[in-house]
């Protein structure tokens, strides 16, 4: 199964409460285009690795797959690229990916078309948010509505993996949450 991402680059928005030092424009397209590039890598990253798992085991067995692989394929790219790469959710499954509440502004702009994707600079670098949207029949495997898109074995496994989930209920095109990364140029 090939997976197609159509990415639509926005301009930057920078909200100036988060403003602390000047930049050239070269370098705010740089951090922008260096963030959409990682976030795209670690998207395509965890949905080959996930529609494998799909593959192999089913939707049930990819919720176990996720719960113990999609941290440390996150954090192996955050490494490699030395950069913070998060998901973030308000309606987030894992307790880690939980949206601040500046984030959950993000997440609103996102959610109302407001905003496609931006780099915010902060007091020690960037930070760079692209939306992630539910954009495959096959998240509603795990992302959908109980019982009508998330087979019972399914629920189940979500229920037992992750006690507090919030992350089910929704439908193709719905925001799911965001790519959030941290670059530090400062100490």
């Amino acid at each position: 199964m090939k997976l197609q991402l159509t990415i639509i680059a926005a301009a930057s928005v920078f909200f100036t409460a988060f403003y602390t030092a000047e930049t050239t424009p070269q370098q705010t397209i740089n951090y922008h285009k260096l963030g959409d590039s990682l976030s795209l890598q670690a998207q395509q990253s965890l949905i080959s690795n996930l529609l494998g798992a799909i593959e192999k085991g089913g939707a049930a067995y990819a919720v176990d797959y996720c719960n113990e692989n999609a941290v440390p394929l996150t954090k192996a790219l955050s490494q490699k690229h030395r950069v913070e790469i998060q998901r973030i959710s308000a309606k987030n499954r894992n307790p880690d990916n939980v949206a601040s509440l500046f984030d959950k502004k993000i997440l609103d702009l996102f959610a109302a078309n407001s905003l496609k994707d931006t780099l915010v600079q902060v007091s020690k670098g960037y930070v760079y948010y692209k939306p992630i949207k539910i954009g495959m029949p096959t998240c509603l495997q795990c992302h959908g509505k109980p019982k009508q898109d998330i087979e019972a074995a399914t629920l189940k496994t979500i229920q037992r993996k992750y006690r507090f989930d919030k992350a089910t209920g929704y439908a193709m095109g719905e925001l799911r949450g965001a790519w959030k990364l941290t670059f530090v140029t400062k100490q």
